[in-house]
């Protein structure tokens, strides 16, 4: 392999794909639960590429500031391992938000002041938000749920988007906490004020086991009140909450930064299980 594909996966890596991916396809469920279409499918799309470009950039800029804890926590990440330059990782996210911003222009308006708003609050979040305990785990809640709302914004209909937002912005800050107590040994040799450092690990798992929770008792709402069909309810409730469910009393056992790390990686799974739920109950049964 040469060293342009070298470079070009890691680029990849940096801007880690997986969370693009779900990014993208949160757009498009949240333009079908929104209206049940995805019509105009341009505006759709281009927003979509925004969503993930945003993201991705919101990933490097985040591996640049945090490449003292990375180097406990996680040496083999592009930046730190030396295969992305930190020049390199600002210019490719510098790039990133500028052209997810000419796209939100393409589309209208609000698209345009959403993306200027993601992109701002990304790197307040990477340089201080995400060092305040709770603060920044609230943001980054909010900026997924966002994303959904995002889905709305480019069919001019989000009533309906607030479902999966509201849902997406519980199942985040409860994944958000779990991933700082996985982080806890960098994070607290860097000084970073994160919630399982003030509070304890005690404390800040049982914050993520009440979000946790909550999404599990209001799971079943929208299937309740018509706005999703079976299909939803059959596979949240046996791909979502009871793997919650299962999680829940995982980090109630080993609040450990290894069990944390494991945790969360199943969260990160089960997104994409509450996805498939959501899109079938409003598109199949």
């Amino acid at each position: 392999m040469n060293d342009t594909m070298h470079k070009l996966l890691a680029y990849i890596e940096l801007s880690r794909p997986v969370n693009g991916i779900i990014a993208f396809i949160s757009v498009f469920l949240g333009a079908i639960l929104a209206s049940g279409d995805i019509q105009p499918v341009f505006n759709v799309l281009t927003i979509a590429v925004a969503a993930l470009l945003l993201l991705s950039a919101g990933n490097a800029i985040n591996d640049l500031c945090d490449v003292e804890i990375d180097q406990v926590n996680k040496p083999n990440r592009p930046i730190v391992s030396g295969r992305v330059s930190r020049v390199g990782a600002l210019n490719f996210a510098f790039f990133s938000m500028t052209l997810a911003v000419c796209l939100g222009i393409l589309v209208n308006w609000s698209a345009t002041l959403l993306a200027l708003s993601v992109a701002l609050l990304l790197v307040s979040y990477a340089i201080w938000l995400k060092r305040t305990p709770f603060l920044g785990n609230l943001v980054v809640a909010g900026l997924t749920a966002l994303i959904f709302l995002a889905g709305g914004i480019a069919i001019n209909a989000i009533h309906r988007a607030w479902v999966p937002a509201i849902f997406a912005f519980l199942f985040t800050v409860a994944r958000e906490i779990v991933k700082d107590v996985e982080d806890m040994d960098g994070d607290r040799k860097v000084g970073a004020r994160t919630l399982p450092l003030v509070w304890g690990s005690r404390k800040a798992v049982r914050v993520a086991q009440y979000c946790m929770g909550l999404v599990i008792v209001i799971s079943p709402f929208p299937y309740l009140l018509k706005w999703y069909g079976i299909s939803y309810f059959i596979v949240v409730f046996f791909g979502v909450d009871l793997v919650l469910a299962y999680l829940m009393w995982r980090l109630s056992q080993d609040k450990s930064p290894e069990n944390a790390a494991t945790v969360q990686k199943w969260m990160k799974v089960d997104i994409f299980v509450g996805l498939l739920a959501m899109y079938l109950g409003k598109t199949v049964l």
